[in-house]
């Protein structure tokens, strides 16, 4: 959740974001160059930046608020 607010903080401000969870497969490579302290493990990475909307990258859309929530009417 945290992470989340991070997120939306960023778009409130006019950044673009995209959270990177894949970095924490190479916890122990990306160590090897930051040295983080002992107790510490990289768990995910976070690109921040403005959008290029003329880079020519594929998008991901998002599906449907219908496919991933259920709405539960007391």
């Amino acid at each position: 959740m945290f992470l989340q607010t991070v997120l939306l903080l960023l778009r409130a401000e006019g950044l673009h974001s995209c959270p990177q969870m894949t970095w924490a497969k190479f916890h122990r490579t990306v160590a090897e160059i930051v040295s983080p302290p002992g107790a510490l493990v990289l768990f995910c990475g976070m690109s921040i930046g403005f959008e290029d909307p003329e880079a020519a990258q594929p998008r991901t859309g998002r599906a449907p608020l219908g496919e991933t929530v259920t709405f539960v009417e007391r």
